[in-house]
């Protein structure tokens, strides 16, 4: 975990559009919600422009990073934190900004749609101000058996034959690809723009032309994005850019590696469910064949998982869920912990296979569903 953020924090490039962003934002007085905080080190640069308070939210240990990082500053007197999913905790106040960074490889994938969606609605004064306002979504042909790896590994030698059907999960998965220039096959193509001012519930769809500038052949779709910080002040992890952040672009790949001539006029559809985290893309090749995956088939999942997701099936407690349900109604606020531990060990010894197993139990339920 400290070395993904240790990415994001020793990114010059990024810090210093989020720098200037905030700079043109944050007004001295603001109160500033710091959604998936991390390091907190944005909440840090809005302090530091003045804003009088921080509410620094993050669902993860990192909430200690945030908390150590500006009682460090001495600016922890000014931060409130709140360690929890955005999406069940509620703050104090209405906030005159919400800062963040969850826009993972194509923009949209690492959750800001919905958790941003929510805290708009619930915590952010009219008019107030959202970085980022917006994420504007790019595509690319590509060339590059390094980032079609992952997909034609399971369907070659020494992978056992009988292991080499899950090449269709494989093809059907998004890939994290850190791409140069010489894998584009194609120009870039806008596929379009997420306003983050909007509600984006239900299916998004987006579709562009991509126009191939060499002879090559084409293994998938590179995806990338470019987001609104403030007015002239944006990120972007694009392949060609003169300052990209120091982001992965995402991969999309196609089931068969088809061969292209300049020239050529790729179709592409990318689809996607933000709050879901599911993405389907079409790409229609200059044959007039159409390959179809989603990150659905790249699931691995049992029948057992697929019955679960039946609106008619009649529900029951699984194992864990009567193990929760026994912890928590000796939660009384007056035992300690080591006394629900004892009484659970002595009223339901039969819980699970071993005393060990109880106690491990006891104690997961205990840290995760009390306060």
């Amino acid at each position: 975990m400290l070395q993904e953020h240790l990415g994001y924090v020793s990114d010059a490039t990024r810090l210093r559009q989020y720098t200037e962003a905030i700079r043109r934002t944050i007004k001295p007085g603001d109160r500033v919600m710091d959604l998936g905080c991390g390091t907190g080190v944005l909440g840090l640069l809005c302090l530091r422009s003045g804003a009088a308070r921080v509410y620094a939210v993050d669902e993860t240990a990192m909430i200690e990073v945030a908390r150590g990082t500006l009682e460090r500053a001495g600016l922890g007197d000014k931060a409130v934190f709140i360690r929890g999913k955005s999406r069940r905790i509620d703050l104090p106040e209405q906030v005159d900004a919400i800062v963040c960074d969850q826009v993972g490889y194509f923009g949209f994938d690492a959750g800001i749609v919905p958790d941003l969606a929510d805290a708009r609605r619930r915590f952010l004064k009219p008019g107030g101000a959202l970085i980022p306002a917006a994420i504007t979504l790019y595509a690319a042909g590509v060339e590059s058996e390094d980032a079609y790896a992952p997909v034609a590994g399971w369907g070659a030698e020494p992978v056992p034959s009988e292991m080499r059907w899950l090449r269709e999960q494989a093809v059907n998965t998004r890939y994290p690809v850190n791409l140069r220039a010489a894998a584009l096959l194609t120009a870039s193509s806008l596929l379009g723009t997420m306003n983050l001012r909007e509600d984006h519930d239900g299916l998004t769809s987006w579709t562009a032309d991509l126009h191939v500038t060499r002879d090559g052949i084409l293994h998938g779709i590179a995806g990338w994005f470019d987001g609104e910080l403030a007015a002239g002040v944006c990120m972007t992890n694009a392949p060609l850019a003169m300052q990209p952040i120091a982001r992965a672009q995402a991969f999309l790949p196609i089931g068969e590696a088809a061969r292209v001539r300049a020239g050529d006029r790729v179709g592409v559809t990318v689809m996607a469910r933000p709050a879901d985290d599911l993405m389907a893309w079409v790409v229609e090749l200059p044959t007039g064949r159409r390959l179809r995956h989603s990150t659905w088939n790249g699931m691995l999942l049992a029948p057992a998982d697929l019955l679960l997701a039946d609106p008619s099936r009649v529900p029951r407690p699984n194992r864990m869920a009567v193990a929760r349900a026994i912890v928590l109604g000796y939660c009384d606020g007056l035992r300690t912990t080591r006394e629900i531990e004892a009484a659970v060990l002595r009223d339901h010894p039969a819980l699970f296979p071993s005393a060990e197993e109880i106690s491990r139990v006891v104690a997961l339920v205990l840290a995760r569903e009390t306060e």
